[in-house]
């Protein structure tokens, strides 16, 4: 089928084809509907599958339209679906009320919204609390109550506390003795051929404070038997010279002075030469040996007789041989102050998700919440440690704690 121009309507060949506002042009007929101006891709503008040149191109005008009461409809529909102004209205409504007479329908439906409002309900169920309304116990209302108190966690506490250590006889029904039989399968003989074969191997224990007191007081009381501190003073005491030796021999009193002889045969004398003799004794350097000083009279001692010469004094002690031994200075012992204990590692620390009370004496006890630390575990069900709460060590359930660490 050939191509029509859609101007003169002529056959259009593919050398002067121009496809242009859905339809097939000439190059030569592709002109403005107005002023016949030759148009081509650039220049051109369409008006209803016509070309216009920029003059002549049609405007756009509007039409004055009376508001009839359907367009009216319609705009006051547009307002309301608009959500700027359904949201202004809306905001515009907060804070006012309208008043709505109460039927009868309304009356009721406040009333029952009442009922359900979780407010008003807790409202009277507080108001109510002190106050108590008789009720006939009726055998339905007993047996709900006996099932109440059997239910309560309160009163099962209560009853669970009051009945320890009260023992209650049971048959032995053949699944009592079944069980009885698998615990002790399951128990000491198990648990204790696991302890046994922990013995001999080396386990980390924390120096509580109870432990570093005893420690401290252990190392004062041994301060004296760990310096040999008696073994000195021993020494020391032997050391020391006879006291004997230096012990002056006893002078006799004779009864005249006539009697008295200087020589050293004669240690005696009277009471006056006795002060002679008792004299402050003077140490010269130079010589080395003692000189007896100038006699000391004190008051209220007996006067010598008058007349009386004292004999020269020829007497000449004997040389002091004795030489003292010499003193070794000893040190006063130091007391030893142990080094302050370091924090041990508290291992693999463990919290208690529940509380356990021991079933044994290598057992330990903890609440909920604890910390057990230096954790070892044994075997798949059982593990060893220390409560830091108490201190206490032993073996714990695995399964009752969670590790931290």
């Amino acid at each position: 089928m050939s191509k029509k121009c859609a101007k003169c309507e002529k056959t259009v060949y593919p050398t002067e084809e121009l496809k242009c506002l859905d339809k097939f042009w000439h190059k030569a007929c592709f002109k403005c509907e107005v002023c016949n101006m030759t148009l081509n891709m650039k220049n051109y503008k369409g008006y209803n599958k016509i070309p216009y040149c920029n003059v002549h191109y049609p405007t756009t005008s509007f039409t004055a339209v009376a508001d009839t009461p359907e367009n009216q409809r319609i705009k006051q529909n547009t307002k309301v679906q608009s959500n700027v102004q359904y949201h202004s209205d809306f905001e515009r409504q907060k804070g006012s009320y309208t008043q709505v007479a109460d039927t009868p329908d309304m009356l009721r439906h406040q009333q029952n919204t009442k009922n359900i409002s979780l407010i008003e309900y807790h409202r009277n169920f507080e108001e109510s609390k002190s106050s108590f309304t008789c009720v006939t116990d009726t055998p339905v209302m007993k047996t709900q109550l006996t099932n109440t108190k059997n239910v309560s966690l309160i009163q099962y506490q209560k009853d669970f506390t009051d009945s320890r250590g009260i023992c209650y006889q049971v048959p032995d029904t053949v699944e009592m003795k079944t069980h009885r039989r698998n615990m002790e399968n399951i128990s000491l003989i198990k648990y204790h051929a696991d302890f046994e074969k922990m013995k001999g191997k080396k386990l980390t224990v924390v120096d509580d404070p109870e432990m570093m007191r005893i420690k401290q007081n252990t190392a004062i009381q041994s301060n004296v038997e760990y310096h040999k501190v008696r073994d000195q003073l021993s020494e020391m005491e032997q050391k020391r010279p006879d006291r004997e030796a230096r012990e002056v021999p006893s002078r006799t009193q004779p009864g005249r002075i006539t009697d008295y002889d200087p020589t050293p045969a004669n240690t005696g004398g009277t009471p006056y030469s006795m002060r002679n003799s008792q004299a402050r004794v003077v140490y010269d350097s130079s010589i080395g040996k003692e000189q007896e000083g100038p006699d000391v009279f004190e008051e209220g001692d007996p006067e010598p007789p008058r007349g009386y010469q004292a004999p020269p004094q020829s007497y000449q002690p004997p040389p002091q041989s004795y030489q003292p031994p010499p003193q070794s200075y000893q040190p006063p012992p130091q007391s030893y102050q142990p080094p302050p204990p370091q924090p041990a590692s508290e291992g693999m620390v463990c919290k208690a998700l529940y509380d356990y009370t021991s079933a044994d004496a290598d057992e330990v006890s903890f609440q909920e919440d604890d910390l057990i630390i230096q954790c070892q575990p044994i075997d798949e069900g059982w593990m060893e440690g220390t409560v830091k709460r108490t201190g206490e060590r032993g073996m714990l359930p695995s399964n009752y704690v969670d590790r931290v660490n």
